[in-house]
């Protein structure tokens, strides 16, 4: 039941439903129109803001990041983060020429094909072949992955901090590590340290 008075502002009179609708109501908004009513309303409360946000992605399987320590506004860094999910979605599951690579629900990868070396599947060394998803020994750093994306020789998978790890054959340079070796491990791409990547692609090669 309704506590502010009749003549007070709507959204006085909306602000005193109970927490969950308001933020149920607020996840069927645009991010961005969550954060001009935040920007613009003293009565509005930035907590209805943050889980209205967080829920709209959750809907969607969008996993946010964490907020960085030099950004200030809650409000605005996730409305950035979800805006740029939304116009990147993460690829939960990718296939190349010859292997396939999964994102389970923690987070973790699998892959599975049949590779011309074992540096394709990113299980180490002999494993060239696998017929059903099997989990990668890599950890990825402890970090959740949320996006992959597999190329004709190479694979790569993006975290929830925006780290990029790569694997497979390296002769053109493609892996990002500054040389041409092949990995035959996930191994994080170091020339990102310090940056947050918001999606990966993965070429032919």
């Amino acid at each position: 039941a309704f506590t502010a008075s009749p003549s007070a502002p709507l959204l006085a009179r909306l602000l005193d439903l109970p927490t969950e609708l308001l933020v149920r109501a607020l996840s069927r908004c645009d991010p961005a129109d969550i954060a001009r009513v935040a920007a613009v309303s003293l009565l509005f409360h930035a907590s209805l803001a943050l889980e209205g946000i967080r829920l709209w992605a959750q809907e969607r399987g969008f996993e946010l990041p964490a907020q960085p320590e030099g950004e200030s506004c809650a409000v605005r860094w996730l409305c950035y983060s979800a805006l740029l999910r939304e116009s990147n979605p993460p690829a939960r599951a990718a296939a190349g020429e010859r292997h396939s690579v999964f994102i389970d629900g923690e987070g973790r990868l699998s892959s599975c094909g049949s590779a011309p070396s074992p540096v394709l599947l990113g299980h180490g060394e002999g494993v060239t072949r696998l017929n059903t998803p099997t989990r990668l020994p890599s950890p990825l750093g402890g970090e959740r992955a949320v996006s992959v994306s597999a190329g004709g020789f190479h694979s790569l998978a993006l975290t929830g901090s925006g780290a990029v790890w790569s694997w497979g054959m390296g002769g053109f340079g493609q892996l990002g590590h500054g040389d041409e070796q092949n990995q035959l491990l996930p191994k994080k791409i170091e020339a990102f340290a310090g940056q947050r990547v918001i999606t990966v692609s993965a070429g032919a090669a």
